[in-house]
C-alpha cells in the first residue's frame, strides 16, 4: 500500500466507520441535514475510534500504527453499517425526509446567495488548511506539549510511558521518559500517530492538516444538526460561516498543534447531539452525546470540567420537573455544608478526586489553587471586545439573548442548553477572577484559548434561540426514542 493511498485512507476510513456508527444509532426517519450530520460527526467519531484502537494495537510498533489499526476500524465500520442496514431497512421512512419545523424553500436569488456563502466557507477552510500544511509544528505548546509524545513514540518505534521528573531521576535506567507535559492525556497523541504512520514518516505538515479536518467536520456536522433543529438553510449556513471565520479559531487551525480546537469541536458536537435529543427525543443521539462527551478528559485536562458540567445538566434533564428545584436546592445545601466543615472531595473523571475547601482548591498531581479575588476585568473585556480575536461575537451574542429572552421562558430546550453554558462560563469566571490563573487573563496568554473551548457550544445555543418556534411535545414524539420524564406522554 503506497504512502499516498494510506494517507488518503487515514482520512476516508474514519468517515466510513463513524458515519456507520451514527446511522446505526439513528431514528427510523430522516430529517433535514442528516447526511451532513452523519458525515461530519462521523469523521470526528471515526478518528477518535481509530486513535483508541491504535492505542491498544500499536504500543510496540508505533511507526506502523495505521497499518495495525485500520483493519479493526474497517471491522467496526462494517458492523456499524450492517446494523444500520437492518435497523433502517423495510421502514420506508428514512429516505423520505421530514422536517421537525416547516421552513420556506429558498428562492432563486437566495440560492445564489447560498452558493456564494458556501464558497466563502470552503475557500476559508482551504486557505487555513493550506496554511497549516506549509510548516512543521510551530506554536510553543504545540511542540513542547502536544507533539512531544507522538513524535518521540514514532521515532522510537514504541510507546514508552511518561512519568514525573522526580520519578524519572530516581530510576533513570527504566524504560520511561519525562517531560513538563508528560501527564497530559494521550488521545490526541495517538490521533497524530494515526496520520503520521499513514504517511510513513513523521511529516508534521501533513499531521497538522488534521486540525483543519476537525473544524471542517464540525462545520459540516453543525450545519446538519442546526438544520434538524428547524433552522432554514441560509440561517444555518450563515451561522457556520460566522463560526469558521472567527480569527482565533482560524489561528488555531493555521498554526496547528494546540488541543483547544479539539476540545471545542468535541464539546460542541456533544452539545449538538444532546440538543437534538431534547428536540426530537432520538435515543441514539443521547447515546452518541454521552459517548462523545466521554472523550473530553482524554483530550485535555479541562475536558474533565466540561464533562462534569455536561453530565450534571444531562442528569437534570432526566429528572422529573417537580423534582428539579429540589435537587438543585439539595446540591446547594450540601455544597454550603461541605465548605463550612472544611471542604469536600469531588471525583472528576480525568482529574481524580479534587478537594475544594475554604480559600483553596487542590487538583491532585496538578496544583493547589488559592482562592482570592483578582481584578482582571479590564483584560478580559479587552480580550473579548477590543482585540481582534472574535469579530463581533461577544457583541452579537448578548444582543441575541436580549432579543430572544422570551424563548428561555417558553422553550425548555433553550433553558437547558442555556443552563449548561451558564455553568461553563461560571467556571471560567471563577478560574480567571478567583485563582492564580488570572495571570493568563492579565498577560493575554491563555484566557481566550479557554474561552474558545466553549464557543461552538455558544453557537448551538444561538441556533436554538433562532429556531422559528419551540418544538412541541407532539413533534418530539415523532422520533422513535426514549421519553424524558420531563416530557408529558
Amino acid at each position: 500500500m503506497g504512502v499516498d493511498v494510506a494517507y488518503v485512507l487515514a482520512w476516508v476510513l474514519p468517515v466510513f466507520a463513524g458515519s456507520g456508527v451514527w446511522l446505526a444509532l439513528h431514528a427510523r426517519r430522516r430529517v433535514g441535514g442528516d447526511i451532513a450530520a452523519a458525515l461530519g460527526a462521523g469523521w470526528l467519531i471515526g478518528v477518535f475510534v481509530a486513535s483508541t484502537i491504535a492505542r491498544f494495537v500499536a504500543v510496540d510498533d508505533t511507526a506502523h500504527a495505521f497499518a495495525a489499526a485500520w483493519p479493526w476500524l474497517v471491522a467496526v465500520g462494517i458492523v456499524a453499517w450492517v446494523a444500520a442496514y437492518f435497523r433502517l431497512r423495510g421502514t420506508g421512512t428514512w429516505l423520505a425526509r421530514t422536517a421537525p419545523i416547516a421552513v420556506a424553500r429558498p428562492t432563486r436569488a437566495m440560492w445564489i446567495g447560498l452558493v456564494l456563502l458556501l464558497l466563502a466557507i470552503l475557500v476559508r477552510l482551504i486557505v487555513i488548511g493550506d496554511e497549516a500544511s506549509l510548516r512543521p509544528v510551530f506554536p510553543w505548546d504545540a511542540w513542547s506539549a502536544w507533539a512531544i509524545k507522538p513524535k518521540t513514540w514514532f521515532l522510537l518505534g514504541h510507546a514508552d510511558p511518561y512519568v514525573p521528573m522526580i520519578e524519572w531521576l530516581s530510576n533513570p535506567v527504566a524504560a520511561t521518559r519525562t517531560a513538563a507535559a508528560g501527564s497530559y492525556p494521550e488521545l490526541l497523541a495517538w490521533l497524530q500517530l494515526w496520520f503520521a504512520s499513514a504517511t510513513g514518516a513523521w511529516n508534521e505538515p501533513l499531521v497538522n492538516v488534521a486540525w483543519c479536518g476537525a473544524l471542517s467536520a464540525f462545520a459540516l456536522a453543525a450545519y446538519g444538526y442546526w438544520r434538524s433543529f428547524g433552522l432554514s438553510m441560509p440561517l444555518a449556513l450563515a451561522l457556520v460561516y460566522a463560526l469558521v471565520s472567527l480569527p482565533l479559531i482560524d489561528a488555531h487551525i493555521a498554526l496547528a498543534g494546540y488541543a483547544d480546537i479539539w476540545i471545542a469541536v468535541t464539546l460542541g458536537l456533544a452539545v449538538s447531539m444532546w440538543t437534538r435529543w431534547l428536540i426530537l427525543r432520538e435515543r441514539g443521539q443521547w447515546l452518541l452525546a454521552i459517548a462523545v462527551a466521554l472523550c473530553l478528559p482524554a483530550i485535555k485536562n479541562e475536558g474533565a470540567v466540561w464533562l462534569l458540567a455536561f453530565a450534571a445538566v444531562v442528569v437534570l434533564d432526566l429528572v422529573p420537573m417537580r423534582w428539579r428545584w429540589r435537587l438543585i436546592a439539595a446540591a446547594a445545601v450540601l455544597l454550603v455544608i461541605g465548605l463550612l466543615v472544611g471542604g469536600f472531595d469531588l471525583p472528576i473523571p480525568g482529574l481524580g478526586v479534587v478537594h475544594v475547601g475554604r480559600g483553596k482548591a487542590e487538583i491532585p498531581g496538578v496544583a493547589v489553587f488559592e482562592l482570592a479575588w483578582h481584578g482582571v476585568g479590564g483584560a478580559v473585556i479587552a480580550s473579548l471586545f477590543t482585540l481582534p480575536n472574535w469579530h463581533l461575537l461577544w457583541y452579537a451574542f448578548p444582543l441575541l439573548l436580549l432579543v430572544r429572552w422570551r424563548r428561555f421562558r417558553d422553550d425548555p430546550v433553550a433553558r437547558l442548553v442555556g443552563l449548561l453554558l451558564l455553568i461553563d462560563f461560571a467556571f471560567l469566571f471563577v478560574l480567571f477572577f478567583f485563582t492564580p490563573a488570572s495571570a493568563w487573563a492579565r498577560d493575554y496568554t491563555s484566557a481566550n484559548r479557554l474561552m474558545l473551548q466553549v464557543v461552538p457550544s455558544v453557537f448551538v445555543l444561538a441556533a436554538v434561540l433562532l429556531r422559528p418556534r419551540a418544538v412541541s411535545a407532539e413533534e418530539r414524539s415523532r422520533a422513535r426514542g426514549w421519553r424524558s420524564p420531563s416530557v408529558p406522554a
